[in-house]
């Protein structure tokens, strides 16, 4: 995590308290069991992690 932080600052993007979880929602189960929902799920997770905008916690 400081490595990401000190990269962070280096190109301009924020520090440690702009560093936020993406992914799945708590669940006792580790997946879905669906190709289809895991794909979405997957999909969204990337999309999500690699947007300029803040991410809105919770989402």
């Amino acid at each position: 995590l400081p490595r990401l932080v000190s990269s962070l600052k280096a190109v301009g993007r924020g520090g440690f308290d702009d560093v936020k979880y993406v992914g799945r929602a708590p669940s006792a189960a580790t997946a879905t069991g669906f190709l289809k929902v895991h794909q979405k799920e997957q999909a969204e997770i990337a999309e999500k992690a690699l947007q300029r905008e803040p991410v809105n916690f919770p989402y």
